[in-house]
């Protein structure tokens, strides 16, 4: 399968689902993203089923080019000490993970540091398992915005409203990003309904906005099927729907004007 997404990246941008669930969903695996450019991968957050959803399409969760996490929930980060554990004990090598300094101290002292620190003599460090790519800062903007370059994929990775549900600002809120990728398609990840993100990020020249979805209500950290509902036409239009969960076939977005759900291991692609 990985062949098959590299395959369509020769021509152009390419995005691939491995798993489009919510953190409880059982029908799919958990939202994680491949995404492709001249053959180039990028895997973005690796939920505790990931690796195993990876495996059943012949894939390993070591085998991308570079990797990149959203924020700290489990169905995120849940398939992380995996990887590493994995990269340094059998592959010999070290993943290239996008990360700003911030985050990476967040991560790996509020997550992963309890796992993987105590593994041979001595204490490891978080720069013993990966090789950090630390995005660039972009100073004046409306909401806390990164970019970089990994291949020929230009990131914009962009601050989000997940948790907790009191704050109502994104810079109230604990460490959760989204995706702008290549100015045309655009990943929320986990996010509360904010309609101001579609003003403070260009999203002038997006063609598809992966959004994430909670079915039913009340969506105290998730933006819930019914807010999304209330977007312009023209916006919604654009809407896959993703993360969402097992009931989801009770629902019909293209009637109320979505694009549809996202689907897993369906090929998206841009040229």
């Amino acid at each position: 399968m990985l062949n098959a997404i590299k395959d369509a990246s020769e021509s152009g941008l390419v995005f691939c689902f491995a798993g489009v669930g919510s953190a409880f969903a059982k029908l799919n695996a958990q939202t994680s993203l491949i995404i492709a450019k001249h053959r180039k991968t990028l895997l973005v957050d690796i939920g505790t089923n990931i690796p195993q959803a990876l495996h059943e399409k012949g894939i390993s969760i070591c085998d991308f080019d570079f990797y990149h996490v959203t924020h700290s929930h489990a169905d995120h980060i849940g398939g992380v000490e995996e990887l590493l554990l994995l990269s340094r004990y059998v592959k010999r090598k070290k993943p290239q993970l996008i990360i700003t300094p911030t985050y990476q101290d967040i991560l790996w002292e509020k997550s992963l540091k309890g796992g993987c620190e105590y593994n041979e003599q001595g204490m490891l460090r978080f720069s013993d398992f990966i090789t950090p790519l630390w995005p660039e800062w972009v100073g004046a903007t409306p909401r806390e915005v990164y970019r970089i370059r990994v291949g020929d994929i230009a990131l914009e990775i962009f601050r989000t409203i997940h948790i907790p549900a009191e704050v109502t600002r994104w810079e109230q809120a604990f460490w959760s990003t989204g995706l702008c990728v290549d100015g045309r398609a655009l990943f929320t990840a986990d996010t509360r309904f904010d309609p101001s993100m579609f003003r403070d990020i260009d999203t002038s020249h997006v063609e598809a906005i992966f959004h994430d979805c909670q079915l039913g209500g009340p969506g105290l950290v998730h933006a819930t099927y019914d807010e999304l509902k209330t977007l312009p036409a023209d916006l919604k239009k654009k809407i896959y729907l993703t993360h969402y969960s097992d009931n989801h076939k009770e629902f019909d977005p293209r009637k109320d004007g979505f694009h549809g759900f996202s689907e897993p291991w369906k090929i998206y692609k841009w040229e």
